[in-house]
């Protein structure tokens, strides 16, 4: 049976945090302004036909490296948490809505619904332990 214990419920939920943040903190560094990969990430959001792409980028920019930081550090957790939730459904409805039959799109879509799940755990419980503020 796993550790539940006192301390395994205390360590648990402040472990998939800060990986839920990394993972964020990860993506904006693709996004940073002014990089190569910034002027990819707006091309292939263009290439959606979403509108003001460099502003998006820039602005997804901003939320995945505040977000992810104030995941790490337990600030504000279930506001950025809830924020960052809607952000990846919007992602997933715009740029990976599966191709039914490719089972490649299906585990990306699966991959987005996972964090979407993490980050709506995190917006209604918060960060309880080892946190800047708890919420």
């Amino acid at each position: 049976m796993p550790p539940f214990n006192r301390s395994y419920e205390n360590w648990a939920p402040v472990v998939a945090r800060v990986i839920l943040g990394a993972a964020f903190l990860y993506s904006a560094v693709w996004k940073i302004p002014g990089t190569e990969m910034f002027t990819m990430q707006v091309a292939t959001t263009a290439a959606t036909w979403w509108p003001l792409a460099t502003l998006s980028v820039f602005l997804a920019f901003i939320l995945e490296a505040v977000g992810g930081l104030a995941l790490i550090i337990g600030w504000k957790s279930r506001l950025f948490a809830f924020l960052l939730a809607g952000f990846v459904a919007i992602l997933t409805i715009v740029f990976h809505w599966p191709d039914w039959s490719d089972p490649m799109s299906i585990g990306t879509l699966t991959n987005h619904l996972v964090f979407i799940a993490g980050l709506l755990y995190v917006s209604v419980y918060g960060a309880k332990h080892f946190a800047l503020k708890r919420d």
